[in-house]
């Protein structure tokens, strides 16, 4: 097997166990009238500002009916803008409001502490190891990567 090959591996059997901690970390930071499909759609709009209300329901594997429900309870609750663009106004933008972007900023922050408390434990040179390879995993994933 090449060494591409077993990073490959590796990277898919590590990516869901960090991610089921980060989202236990996210939902413990998150206010419990909240629910997980709208916390979702919070980072979101964090992290797509000005995405679209078809690229939220394709994010949260949903209709286009059940994602604007969603984000007409977000408005409606001040944590997100959804103005409508576009002829016949039936594009709508996505965008945290001041308070929605308090909530997951401090969700993220509370996120980073416990994630780094639990790599504390790691020697230095092991995080600096880690660092660098997923800056690289990152490069690599976002801009397509050269082809070798």
């Amino acid at each position: 097997m090449t060494a591409s090959l077993a990073c490959a591996r590796q990277v898919l059997d590590a990516v869901p166990l960090l991610m089921r901690e980060i989202r236990s970390e996210m939902r413990q930071s998150a206010p419990s009238a909240l629910s997980v499909p709208s916390f979702r759609a919070l980072i979101f709009a964090h992290v797509n500002p000005g995405g679209s209300l078809t690229e939220l329901a394709a994010h949260l594997g949903v209709t286009l009916p059940t994602a604007s429900v969603a984000v007409d309870k977000l408005t409606a609750r001040g944590l997100m803008r959804a103005p409508r663009e576009g002829s016949g106004q039936r594009r709508r933008t996505l965008y945290l409001s001041p308070q929605g972007e308090r909530l997951v900023r401090h969700a993220r922050e509370h996120t980073v502490k416990a994630l780094g408390a639990r790599l504390q434990a790691l020697p230095v040179g092991q995080l600096e190891a880690l660092q660098r390879g997923l800056a690289a995993l990152s490069d690599q994933v976002a801009g397509g990567g050269a082809h070798t």
